[in-house]
């Protein structure tokens, strides 16, 4: 995956999913709520993949966690994807203080 670091740059980074960094596999992880889910050192300078996932439809889960928790391990970035088993999802906008993105639709997550 490569990002824009600047006007004529772009950057590899590799991309890491939250539920192979897991610390101990389980939903909560994958949904990227908690930084002590999952392995800093496999986060580290990656983009996270996230899951949107039961904590993320019972309202439990936020996308200001995944901020935090991709931050805190030291992410480049992270990707919120829509989770087949919850189907697409709506997201009101908000500024994120990493780059990231939300792919909303199951089809497109796919």
């Amino acid at each position: 995956y490569q990002l824009c670091a600047a006007a004529s740059t772009l950057t590899d980074y590799k991309l890491v999913s939250a539920k192979d960094a897991a610390v101990l596999p389980n939903v909560t992880a994958e949904e990227c709520q908690n930084p002590d889910a999952l392995t800093a050192e496999v986060v580290q300078g990656r983009i996270l993949i996230c899951s949107f996932s039961a904590g993320f439809f019972q309202r439990n889960a936020t996308i200001y966690a995944v901020l935090r928790t991709a931050s805190k391990l030291g992410a480049m970035g992270f990707v919120l994807v829509a989770n087949p088993l919850y189907g697409d999802f709506t997201a009101d906008p908000v500024p994120f203080s990493i780059p990231g993105i939300m792919i909303p639709r199951v089809s497109d997550a796919q």
